[in-house]
């Protein structure tokens, strides 16, 4: 590179990292925030940072330490790889960071194989090279603030390149702070991202990699992981023991059979509450007491503590926020057997998706397989395949498309085809729109995700697809489609992935 190339990447960084210094002194100042442990970051490449994050607050703090990760590389003259959301590409901004130099960005949508195994080779030439590579190992933020399962990404890149391996990672008031489900970030707490001291997964590459190799690698990245954010006690700590009026239970609550004393209103949901408004009720869609969908509402009280209703068994919870853990939830009216049962938010989400049967029910307008059922209905879906796409081009078939045109796609090209009702059933998602019905069998489905709150993302065959849900609760249908596609014998040579939930 010459000097007056140099000069111009150096320039368009630094002009990049102003943004992300100026968010930086607001956080500091309104959470304390900082970067912790800068001295374990290595004088020189090769290395892989591991950035992971909870929810937006975290995302912005990683990405600080990932900008100043890349200036000191540029000032070294070392190359940089990073990963980045597909969809931050529909922004000039972030296309304009990727441009030019010796800094590359790879755009990422959830549980694209291929694409991803491309990216990866390009990062271990990187490290070949002495350069540094920052990503995020966990990949989608889960919604009830529990880590992610670390993926075998980084495992592979760090046995076959031998390169240091440095943990860079948000403090669990990250979580507290703007949980997915809160529409607003908390104006108090703090968080901090805290980087720990590098490690070697072998002390030198790999030619080959068994998958036991990858799952030990991966196990003992989680393990580092975990003691960062929870320390020797564990999630366990950050959790809370369940208790009783104050007093601390040993045994576990049978709660299903406290809830056979309940009376349930049928018919009765919170869908006339927007789904911004919502609130933890977009977490605990069905209620852990009754397990009706669709069932409680949060209510926000300008004195006092929050509390969390469900409309159809009576259930009452005070919801109280626990700086620096999970939120906690205590019975305050229902089975009497209940009444003082306070446990982490967690826990609740567990309760809520126990021994979650989908049941079927009724609409009209449809012809049904032998056998089919369906169980959930979006009067109101967007259909947004990834472009290009032969639906765009006169597609008459009733099954959609399984593959996408040759040639790299363009990135955050996701139109919107049309819209029209979205049914998911026991053996596919059925969208009845304009020009005419799509079929997306089950069979032919490879991944299923969740893009913000409430648009379903799957990877029919090879091809992306998004469905805007309307006020539909999107982390219901991932998790009503997950229990269905599982259900399905594969018709392609292809893993179904799932994001967690």
């Amino acid at each position: 590179m010459s000097e007056n190339e140099s000069l111009r990447d150096r320039i368009r960084i630094y002009r990049t990292v102003a943004p992300w210094r100026f968010l930086a002194f607001i956080l500091r100042l309104v959470y304390g925030f900082q970067i912790s442990g800068r001295e374990n970051l290595p004088d020189t490449g090769p290395f892989i940072v591991l950035a992971a994050e909870y929810a937006l607050p975290g995302m912005l703090a990683t990405n600080m330490l990932n900008i100043e990760v890349l200036m000191a590389a540029i000032d070294r003259g070392e190359k940089t790889q990073g990963y980045m959301q597909e969809q931050l590409w529909a922004m000039r901004y972030f296309q304009k960071v990727a441009e030019g130099g010796d800094t590359r960005l790879n755009a990422l949508v959830p549980h694209s194989a291929g694409r991803l195994s491309l990216n990866l080779l390009s990062g271990l030439r990187v490290l070949g090279d002495g350069g540094i590579v920052v990503m995020n190992p966990e990949g989608d933020v889960r919604w009830d603030g529990r880590p992610s399962p670390v993926r075998p990404g980084a495992a592979w890149l760090g046995l076959h390149s031998g390169a240091p391996v440095v943990p860079a990672l948000c403090t669990t008031g990250n979580y507290d702070l703007w949980p997915r489900w809160q529409p607003w970030p908390s104006r108090r707490g703090r968080f901090v991202v805290q980087i720990g001291v590098p490690f070697r997964l072998v002390e030198s590459g790999l030619r080959r990699a068994s998958p036991d190799d990858v799952e030990q690698a991966t196990a003992r990245i989680s393990g580092e992981f975990d003691l960062i954010r929870y320390g020797q006690a564990g999630i366990a700590e950050w959790l809370g023991p369940p208790s009783r009026n104050g007093v601390v239970i040993a045994e576990p609550v049978d709660i299903a059979s406290a809830a056979e004393s309940v009376t349930v209103t049928p018919g009765a949901d919170n869908r006339h509450v927007s789904l911004r408004k919502r609130g933890v009720a977009l977490l605990l869609w069905r209620c852990p007491v009754c397990h009706t969908n669709d069932a409680l509402v949060e209510r926000r009280h300008l004195f006092g503590s929050h509390t969390v209703g469900c409309l159809a068994c009576g259930t009452r919870w005070e919801m109280q926020r626990v700086i620096g853990k999970d939120f906690r939830l205590k019975v305050v009216e229902g089975p009497s057997e209940l009444v003082g049962l306070d446990m982490a938010l967690c826990c609740w989400y567990d309760e809520a998706k126990r021994d979650l049967e989908p049941a079927p029910i009724t609409v009209e307008g449809v012809d049904l397989r032998p056998g089919e059922q369906v169980f959930l209905e979006a009067p109101k879906a967007q259909l947004r395949p990834s472009q290009p796409n032969p639906l765009s081009d006169g597609w008459s078939e009733h099954e959609a498309p399984q593959a996408q045109p040759r040639g790299q796609p363009p990135l955050a090209q996701w139109p919107v085809i049309g819209e029209g009702r979205l049914l998911l059933t026991s053996h596919r998602l059925l969208w009845q729109g304009e020009p005419q019905d799509l079929d997306f069998n089950w069979a032919t489905t490879t991944s299923i995700s969740l893009w913000l709150f409430n648009t379903l993302g799957i990877r029919y065959g090879t091809a992306p697809y998004r469905f805007e849900l309307g006020d539909e609760v999107g982390l219901k249908w991932l998790t009503y489609a997950a229990l269905a596609a599982r259900r399905v014998p594969r018709a392609l040579d292809h893993e179904l992935t799932v994001s967690p939930y």
